[in-house]
Order: structure tokens, then C-alpha cells, then sequence
């Protein structure tokens, strides 16, 4: 946490603990880690504080003019929501303090990316923004909840290399229309239509929870998913992370079979760490 303190006071300030805001992007973010929630404690949340800095103040006032501009060009309803994105704490602070100009897409990766942009997740979807997260020296890990600008959306089919909208009734992409998970900024917009608000950390620790949800059973050993999520976490690449909760997802739809599941999980882990993440008796780890 020490790094992320020294920017108190450069550009960041801390919500208090058990305050009303803090409650409310705490549980928020909860909310949406869904089977990783019980398995996730929330270390800090830092504020963008916008009067900190001349380039700060400039960058909100230009975020309340594209607001404006896209609500008149929209029939009055800019479409402005929340949304999470996550990195390193470096890419983290860095688009805090100059923009998202210059930081990787942790899509790059990912065949199945909706679209060439910046990539954030729906509210109701901080476990995909924590799978794109990466620890620091400290073991923690850490996303932005920003205010986005949306406008008028249109659907960005998987694996798209649409790098902006396709006609100028539309503002920004969208993987489902009906039901949203994740939000595409396309790049030209990315400082304009995004502001950073808040920074938070967090980390993974290890269920005792008596309830199995998603029992990995390889053989006669099993382990909570969400404690084999959080051991993972620090030995595979962020869209390597993405493919194991996207399997999870297909699996409890109940697309595939649990056996198909396991293969799927073993692919992505590798037998290697799967075994050592069942068999160390550090975790929590149960015989049949």
C-alpha cells in the first residue's frame, strides 16, 4: 500500500473507511466479484482528486463538455454510467495522472476482444475487470471504477478489429446490447469519453465457506474455485485469467459438461500448478 499512499496528496486522496462513499463503491464492487465476493477484502480506495493539478481540472471540465456535447447529439441522455478497468497499479496511476495515452490494452491478447479500444466493464461486472489486474510487490491488486461517457451504442461482434464507430449516430461498442458486460471506448475518445474517479485496492484471500461453489474434482482431491482463482491469480496473465472465468461462466450455463469444464481448466492452469494448488496443504484443500 506504501506506493499508492505516497500519491496522497499528488493527486489522490483517501475515502474514508465506513463513510457513505466508501460503503457504496465497496459493496458495489462486491456485488460484482460474484463467486470471488467472499473470497475478496477491499484494502483502500483513493479518490481523483481533480483540483489537485491544472491538467487534472482541465481533463474533468473537457469530460463535463463531451457530456453535454453527446447528451445534445443524443436527444438529451449523454448515457453516462460507471465502469471498471483493470491493470498494474503503473498503468493504473499513470492514466490517473495523464490519460490512458500510452497504456497497453489488456486486450491485445484476447482473441475474443469486441473491437479495438479501450475495454471496460459494466458496474455489475468488477470480477472481469479483476481478472485483468496484475499484484504489486505487496500482493495486492487494483482497479478504477471511471465514469464513462456511452452515447448511443451499437454491438461489437467477438473478435472485431472495429477501431472506431460505424456511422456518427453511434458513440461507443458494447458486447450484448441486451445484457452488457463490457464497454469499448474507442481510442480517439478514450480521454475525452473516460475519467478516472477511483482507485481501489484489494485482495484475494482464501474461503472457508462450507458451501461448493464450482468444486474443481480432477481426481479424488477438490478445491474451492474461488480459492483455485486467487492461487492462480499471480502465475497467469491477466487474459489468461479472462479465459478461466469465461469458462466458468459457460460451464455454470450449463453449455458443457463438468468433464469438459475440468479440460478446459487444465488447458488454461496447466497440470503443473492445478496439482500444486491441490495437493499444498497451505489451501484449502478437501478429501471426498
Amino acid at each position: 500500500m506504501q506506493r499508492i499512499e505516497n500519491w496522497v496528496g499528488k493527486g489522490l486522496t483517501k475515502v474514508e473507511n465506513e463513510s457513505e462513499e466508501y460503503e457504496s463503491i465497496k459493496n458495489g464492487f462486491l456485488k460484482g466479484m460474484g463467486f470471488m465476493g467472499h473470497a475478496t477484502t477491499i484494502m483502500a480506495i483513493h479518490k481523483n482528486d481533480v483540483s489537485s493539478s491544472l491538467a487534472r481540472q482541465a481533463r474533468w471540465d473537457s469530460f463535463k463538455i463531451f457530456s453535454k456535447a453527446v447528451a445534445i447529439k443524443s436527444g438529451g441522455d449523454a448515457n453516462v454510467r460507471y465502469a471498471w478497468y483493470g491493470a498494474s497499479l503503473d498503468d493504473l496511476l499513470e492514466i490517473v495522472s495523464e490519460g490512458f495515452n500510452g497504456c497497453k490494452n489488456h486486450d491485445d491478447d484476447d482473441d475474443e476482444s469486441h473491437g479495438v479500444g479501450i475495454p471496460l466493464f459494466s458496474v455489475d461486472f468488477s470480477i472481469d475487470s479483476a481478472m485483468c489486474t496484475v499484484a504489486d510487490e505487496h500482493g495486492l491488486r487494483h482497479v478504477l471504477l471511471c465514469r464513462v461517457i456511452l452515447g448511443k451504442v451499437e454491438a461489437v461482434a467477438c473478435g472485431s478489429k472495429q477501431s472506431q464507430p460505424s456511422s456518427k449516430q453511434y458513440d461507443s461498442g458494447v458486447d450484448d446490447i441486451l445484457a452488457p458486460t463490457k464497454h469499448i471506448i474507442w481510442t480517439a475518445f478514450m480521454n475525452s469519453h473516460i475519467h478516472p474517479s477511483y482507485v481501489l485496492s484489494f485482495k484475494y484471500n482464501y474461503t472457508k465457506d462450507s458451501v461448493i461453489h464450482g468444486a474443481l474434482k480432477p481426481q479424488s482431491p477438490y478445491v474451492l474455485f474461488p480459492n483455485l482463482v486467487a492461487r492462480v491469480s499471480n502465475n497467469l496473465k491477466p487474459a489468461q485469467m479472462t479465459m478461466l472465468l469465461r469458462s466458468y461462466r459457460i460451464y455454470q450455463q450449463r453449455k458443457i459438461s463438468r468433464q469438459v469444464w475440468i479440460k478446459k481448466v487444465r488447458l488454461i492452469v496447466g497440470d503443473t500448478l492445478l496439482h500444486s494448488v491441490i495437493t499444498n496443504s497451505n489451501y484449502d484443500v478437501h478429501i471426498l
